[in-house]
């Protein structure tokens, strides 16, 4: 006999718990603090019999996942900074990696935090005196330095070569500010090593290649001599110029596809295309995970080009 909750087509609701915990996981990468889960109704022996059942997955000590144990990189970063505590941030290597300055995955993850705090397994922790609210944003939902306080950090790790190579991939993603960058460095008054942030700045305004960004190197295995990076033309800054055939090659990032992005290209490739030189755009994606199609495509512009020349 069907129940009275089938005929009138009632369906039992999730206990107030259940709501709490689906509401943080869906804030929070699929996650909760042990405060949280305290907060939203669980005692301790509830907790305990939720991990016994796999409900809940410890992650860190007093950070669980939720539902489930396959945590996303996102879930990884934003787990460590809730393991370390109250003004924790993701910084140095982490940050640059969430923040697209670097593609290497770093073996732990780096958190700041304006208090004294031991490293955890999976976690390297550091201490500063004070980190001002102005190089702290959230991305995904992830508190992390900002991309100017993120080079200070760095500059007590890498060379003046490396740092170069991160503010190319900043420039790329429209978040190199030479003045946010100084301003940030004001901040951190007493670091050690602002001077090796200092110098790669300086190279890099007057054009040293330092290390070689994606791009540049995958353009190097064309039959063309090496382009121009960043530079300008006609009052525009162009990412790669080959002045001698009059071709321009863009990587677009997200900014280029808003509405404002595509006039903004449109009007410059105009003003270039009137002055004989040809435009080829490709999505960042491309240059990351297809670059041989994206090699392909320019060589075979140079290979017709040749053609014409020749007819």
């Amino acid at each position: 006999m069907p129940s009275q909750s089938f005929l009138t087509g009632n369906i039992p609701e999730a206990p107030p718990v259940d709501i709490a915990l689906a509401a943080l996981a869906e804030r929070q990468h699929g996650l909760a603090t042990l405060g949280q889960l305290t907060a939203a109704g669980l005692t301790r022996p509830a907790i305990t019999k939720r991990v016994a059942r796999g409900v809940l997955h410890r992650v860190h000590r007093g950070v669980y996942a939720i539902g489930h144990c396959v945590l996303s990189r996102e879930a990884e970063w934003l787990a460590a900074v809730l393991a370390v505590g109250d003004g924790a941030v993701l910084s140095h290597h982490s940050g640059a990696e969430l923040n697209r300055l670097t593609y290497t995955r770093g073996a732990l993850v780096d958190v700041t935090v304006p208090h004294h705090r031991r490293s955890q397994p999976g976690i390297r922790v550091h201490c500063v005196r004070r980190l001002d609210p102005r190089d702290v944003t959230h991305e995904h939902g992830i508190p992390v330095t900002t991309v100017h306080r993120t080079f200070v950090d760095l500059s007590d790790l890498l060379t003046p070569h490396e740092l170069v190579a991160l503010f190319r991939e900043a420039n790329f993603h429209g978040h190199y500010v030479e003045l946010a960058i100084r301003d940030s460095m004001a901040r951190a008054n007493g670091r050690h090593n602002l001077k090796v942030l200092d110098r790669a700045m300086e190279r890099y305004a007057y054009g040293s290649a330092g290390t070689r960004s994606r791009g540049e190197v995958l353009f190097l295995r064309l039959d063309l001599p090496e382009p121009l990076v960043n530079t300008k033309l006609f009052g525009h800054e162009v990412d790669f110029l080959w002045p001698e055939v009059k071709l321009n090659v863009e990587i677009d990032g997200p900014q280029h596809y808003t509405p404002a992005g595509r006039r903004a290209d449109a009007a410059r490739d105009r003003i270039l295309a009137s002055a004989g030189y040809t435009v080829l755009r490709f999505p960042e994606e491309a240059v990351k995970e297809r670059p041989d199609e994206v090699l392909r495509a320019v060589s075979a512009w140079v290979s017709s080009r040749g053609s014409r020349r020749a007819a």
